[in-house]
């Protein structure tokens, strides 16, 4: 465990410092998005509290469809400040109405906003630019001549009377600002903007301050921003920010964030001095060892923190140097001459100050070899290619050979890290081209293989003879730019996933209904890819993926309309035969239930039963009447499915339920059986720790009996599962001499039983015995064994693994403690049907209207029979799933709520009339004396929730008047004034 622990310790020095201690980073931005339009370019603007080396910020957009707009990876500046690039609202990805979703990530940390695009933008016209550049820098000059004294200004005028263009104009406004740059010059620029120019300006002038940048660098830099602040205030935003960022871009290559090593906290300098003296293969010298671990033995190894994680750092560089240099590679044979030398010196070094002299020249070594591992790639591409690419190989090899030879002369480490321009462009020269390449050959092959041809096939083919004949890798790099573009208009035609993926859907499920393999095979292989999309689009696919799933989606784009014809032709040749077939299925189906009726026509509910089946296979007739195939065979299917369990209920148990079985029927009574053993388990284990609880255990169960009553089968298996847990929690038995545990596992079927026993005697084993019941009360199975002399205990056995509660009992001495072990339920697949949905909600409705009928009914509800047999017609109909009759006794039932359930009386008086607008209140109340008093009324709804409390003053006589507007929900409300001792009520409803 020790070497695992290390080892990941040592693997973590590697890894940026930053990305381990991360508990203080933050993402703030500033959040000026709001509304645009279409056409708007967008910039987001922030910091983050702590910059992590080599980590990147990754912005992405979402849009209303959820499909992923735009992906953005930024490094921030030294400071934490960044700037996105200039974020285009066009298109039919980026550029649809409605509310977007951006989302930035930093590390372990997040941020998100929203905005929206709504309309078209009006965009100034080139005309249009002209004349606000013209205004902007006649508005410089005056507040310059405003601000100064004595100075000539007349020079810059001129200037802006004979410019002749925008460059002109853009020249003059960064030259004021270059020779004139006051304190208070920022206020001129927009707020949304300053802040990033505000950063970049002063990251500059710190730079130029600690020496780390040229006075002319850093001009050069301040005037980029000037020429940002002139394009941003004349309206043309998507090249004020290109300009920004280039100058962000500028101050971050200045000064680069550099890797710090981690320190090491005391436990894990520990751990690492016990890793490093076990290891045998490390270049420490035997007198090295010994002062390590005369530094350990002493207590001493926080005081040499720095030396300890140098050393680690250094042997972790030499394991991956040793690595290398069992690779059989010219590129690496300067790295490996030199190592070998100096891998050799290392053991022979006395000390630890004389062994990490040595550092430099490892990490150096290090530093040279995972440069030159930047090639393994491009290694492989040039010599794995012998067909495909041949060509592509071709035309970069001379390229290769010329970089290889200049490696493999190189004398010194210095000549490798020259070299690191011209390593890194190879590299991008072969990823750019593998992924042209590749997008060649997947758009052939697609032709090939299916016959739809994926746009820009010519145009790719163009751009590889592009790379052939151009001279530099600079030239090959151009290339780029023209591929992503092609990449990202490819994106801008193909329809957004969501689109895609419910048509396909629509399109599956007409090729199963057809038995259309061909056609289903293809449909599934487009889901796939949708999906893959789906999920590459939530983390940060690579360029090739994205190119890969452009081309895959653009293919699905264009075969889904042949698939719909291929369809729809098939669809019209075998309606026919398959309206035949519906009909033949249905008449069966009466046929069985005509003849069942025969000799079960006097069994409880079995003629309503028949009639139901009937009336519902006239409904599939007419669908298929309709041309409805689809809904009619779906129902007859359904319909056989219902006779065949009900009618098996019928041959098993004829008169097991007094009204007849029915689907519904069938789960009450499963669900009836539930709660009985619920309540059996009760009755047999119930004690006196349970008694503060067993009212909570039956409201639940008669929550619980109601919902089954009225047919709210969804609601009534999560109350059902939440009595179980409710159980689980509060029926075991304690005692204060035995605390355990058991769970279940339920891959292995074993039950696990781990605890302790108060012993009285301690150092002698003792005898314990677990009895497990099941919810009958029956003894289900028995175990016996030993504590350990401390009167610690663990065991495990096979034990039931039927779902249900099971009560283990366990005995010490004259002890017991019980546990329960509750297996729950496998999920079953059972999709509710569309009257259930349909009644749930009205169930729920019902629900709520009696609770808050006990709650605020008061004296009025007793001797109210209107009310009582309405609440049984409700009743009947949920049962019978009849959602039209339920609704409207529903709303009959609010009415007599209204008209008999007020609370009303002599001395004092509420009225509550809801209008639309806002509920008025009004009443009196009898007063003795003649003053003003506070009066308080609570309005609730009808869940029973307390929504709005309400103070007001009557006047001398008693009478008050208030309008509350604050927004209620529908449904009935109750406005409960209490004055004195005395409580009035009123009720209103919103529809």
């Amino acid at each position: 465990m020790r070497l695992l622990v290390v080892a990941v310790m040592c693997a973590a020095l590697l890894v940026p410092a930053g990305a381990l201690a991360q508990s203080t980073d933050r993402i703030a931005i500033l959040d000026n998005l709001g509304t645009y339009g279409r056409g708007d370019g967008l910039f987001v603007f922030g910091s983050v509290a702590n910059v992590l080396p080599d980590a990147f910020l990754i912005m992405q957009i979402v849009n209303p469809s959820g499909n992923l707009c735009q992906i953005q990876q930024i490094a921030p500046m030294p400071d934490g400040a960044f700037l996105t690039d200039p974020i285009p609202l066009s298109g039919n990805i980026c550029g649809s109405a409605g509310d977007y979703e951006l989302k930035l990530f930093y590390g372990d940390y997040s941020r998100s906003s929203t905005f929206s695009v709504s309309g078209a933008s009006a965009e100034p016209a080139a005309s249009q630019l002209l004349e606000n550049a013209r205004d902007l820098v006649a508005a410089k000059i005056r507040s310059i001549e405003a601000a100064g004294t004595n100075l000539d200004m007349g020079a810059y005028q001129s200037r802006l009377n004979y410019a002749a263009n925008l460059q002109d104009l853009e020249d003059l406004y960064v030259d004021l600002w270059d020779q004139f740059r006051a304190d208070d010059a920022m206020l001129d620029v927009s707020p949304l903007f300053r802040p990033a120019v505000g950063a970049a300006l002063d990251s500059g002038a710190g730079l130029l301050a600690s020496g780390d940048i040229q006075f002319e660098v850093a001009k050069r830099i301040d005037r980029s921003v000037y020429s940002a602040i002139f394009h941003y205030e004349i309206g043309d935003t998507s090249r004020a920010v290109l300009l920004i960022n280039d100058a962000f871009a500028q101050l971050k290559n200045v000064n680069p964030v550099k890797s710090q090593p981690r320190q090491l906290s005391f436990s894990e300098l520990e751990e690492t001095l016990l890793n490093i003296m076990k290891k045998t293969d490390t270049a420490m010298s035997p007198t090295v060892k010994e002062e390590i671990a005369f530094i350990l033995a002493r207590g001493t190894a926080p005081l040499f923190s720095d030396r300890i994680s140098d050393l680690v750092d250094m042997l972790s560089k030499s394991r991956y140097l040793d690595v290398v240099s069992r690779k059989d590679a010219k590129l690496y044979r300067l790295v490996n001459s030199e190592w070998g030398t100096l891998r050799e010196s290392l053991p022979t070094k006395e000390t630890l100050d004389d062994l990490l002299e040595s550092r430099q020249k490892v990490a150096d070594l290090h530093a040279a070899a995972l440069l030159i591992r930047q090639l393994d790639k491009v290694d492989r591409f040039i010599s794995s290619d012998r067909e495909q690419n041949s060509e592509l190989a071709n035309i970069i090899k001379p390229e290769w050979d010329s970089l290889t030879a200049q490696l493999e002369l190189a004398s010194s480490v210095q000549d490798i890290f020259d070299a690191e321009p011209e390593i890194m462009d190879m590299k991008k020269v072969t990823e750019i081209s593998s992924r042209l390449a590749k997008s060649v050959e997947i758009s052939d092959r697609i032709a090939e293989e299916r016959g739809v041809r994926v746009g820009y096939f010519d145009e790719w083919n163009a751009l590889l003879a592009d790379v052939g004949s151009a001279s530099t890798v600079d030239a090959m790099l151009e290339t780029v730019s023209r591929f992503d573009a092609s990449i990202a208009e490819l994106r801008e035609k193909r329809d957004p996933l969501v689109s895609l993926k419910f048509e396909f859907e629509q399109l599956k499920q007409k090729a199963e209904l057809q038995a259309d393999h061909k056609n289903l095979q293809l449909i599934n292989q487009a889901l796939r890819i949708i999906d893959a999309a789906e999920q590459d689009e939530q983390g940060s696919p690579t360029a090739s993926k994205i190119d890969r799933a452009e081309l895959m989606l653009t293919w699905a784009s264009q075969v889904a309309p042949a698939i719909r014809d291929e369809l729809r032709e098939n669809a019209s040749g075998d309606a026919r035969a398959k309206a035949g077939d519906i009909l033949q299925r249905a008449k069966s189906i009466e046929n069985l239930a005509e003849l069942s009726l025969r000799k079960n026509k006097f069994l409880p509910g079995f003629t309503d039963f028949t009639d139901s089946i009937n009336a519902r296979l006239d409904e599939a007739r007419n669908l298929v009447i309709q041309n409805d195939l689809e809904a009619a065979d779906s129902m007859v299917r359904e319909l056989f499915e219902e006779w065949r369990t009900v009618s098996g209920a019928y041959a098993a148990d004829p008169r097991g339920s007094p009204s007849g079985y029915s689907l519904d029927e069938l789960r009450r009574i499963e669900y009836r059986e539930q709660l009985e053993s619920y309540s059996n388990v009760v009755s047999a284990f119930y004690n006196s720790d349970f008694e503060a609880h067993s009212q909570g255990y039956r409201d639940l169960a008669d929550d619980a009996y109601e919902m089954v009553d009225i047919g709210n089968f969804i609601d009534a298996e999560s109350k059902i599962a939440s009595i179980g847990e409710y159980l689980s929690d509060h029926l075991p038995l304690k005692s204060q001499k035995i605390i355990y545990d058991i769970s279940y596992d339920q891959e292995r079927d074993i039950w696990t039983l781990q605890g302790t026993v108060d012993k009285q005697v301690q150092d002698r084993r003792e005898d314990l015995r677990v009895t497990v019941y099941d919810m009958e009360g029956d003894a289900h199975s028995a175990l016996e064994f030993s504590d350990t002399r401390h009167g610690d205990f663990f065991t495990q056995w096979e034990a039931p693994s039927d779902p249900g509660l099971y009560v283990v009992m366990l005995q010490y001495r004259d002890a017991k403690a019980s546990q329960i072990a509750r297996i729950a339920d496998a999920p079953e697949d059972r999709e509710p049907s569309e009257a259930e949905l349909d009644s749930v909600g009205l169930a729920r409705q019902f629900e709520e209207l009696l609770g808050f009928i006990e709650m605020f009914g008061g004296p009025n509800l007793e001797p109210n029979p209107r009310i009582s047999s309405t609440i049984a017609e409700i009743r009947t109909a949920l049962a019978n799933r009849n959602a039209g009759v339920a609704d409207g006794k529903l709303g009959e039932l609010e009415g007599l709520i209204e008209r008999y359930l007020p609370v009303r009386d002599r001395a004092a008086v509420i009225e509550a009339q809801f209008d639309g607008d806002g509920l008025v209140l009004s009443g009196a109340v009898q007063k003795s004396l003649a003053f003003s008093e506070d009066l308080f009324v609570d309005i609730f709804d009808q869940r029973g929730s307390l929504v709005e409390s309400v103070s007001l003053k009557d006047d001398a006589e008693g009478l008050f008047s208030e309008r509350v507007s604050a927004p209620f929900g529908p449904g009935v409300h109750v406005a409960q004034l209490v004055y004195h001792d005395l409580t009035v009520t009123d009720f209103f409803t919103v529809p």
